[in-house]
């Protein structure tokens, strides 16, 4: 088969060229324009301030809510009952046990105060979605909260008499090595 003496001239021009130049530079470097806003706020802490904010809107106490906002806050309860400052009462609700002075000690409080209106509004759904008594409810989670607690946290436990003394929660005994009988056939 023989080729074109065109076709083949074009090879061989194409060949010898060096292409057309491509540039893939900007003649200007990208910029990239952010804007942003930030508002710092500072809320008013005394009550006769004449700065102090409206009371806030009732917040949100759907069970999905009131879970969200417990999560929240779990990281901060738990530091708290690591530092021995709070503990599991006999009501399933935390109590302090060793307010800390100053700033801080407000904060435990704040803290405190929206977890147990939180686990009480919970513990009151869960009351009467299941018909029974509130006492019955807060007995319940109490105990469950008991079990939850890390050896070292504080808890209330009923003593003989009767009456709740604060403990510290013991690490859980291991279960003992006997053998297991065989099963019966």
């Amino acid at each position: 088969m023989r080729t074109s003496p065109v076709l083949a001239g074009l090879a061989i021009l194409l060949g010898a060229c060096s292409g057309f130049p491509i540039h893939i530079s900007t003649p200007k470097p990208i910029e990239v324009n952010v804007s942003m806003r930030v508002d710092i706020f500072q809320r008013a802490t005394q009550q006769g301030d004449a700065t102090a904010e409206k009371p806030a809107e009732p917040e949100d106490t759907s069970k999905s809510a009131l879970e969200s906002r417990r999560r929240d806050r779990m990281a901060e309860i738990q530091r708290c009952k690591n530092s021995r400052i709070v503990g599991e009462n006999h009501y399933g609700l935390l109590s302090i046990r060793e307010p800390p002075p100053g700033p801080y000690g407000e904060r435990v409080k704040q803290l405190v105060e929206a977890e147990n209106a939180d686990r009480s509004a919970l513990m009151k759904s869960l009351a009467a979605e299941h018909r029974v008594a509130l006492s019955r409810i807060e007995t319940d989670q109490a105990e469950l909260w008991r079990e939850r607690a890390f050896p070292g946290e504080w808890i209330e436990m009923q003593q003989p008499d009767g009456t709740w003394q604060w403990v510290q929660k013991r690490a859980e005994e291991p279960p003992s090595a006997a053998p297991t009988p065989p099963p019966v056939h």
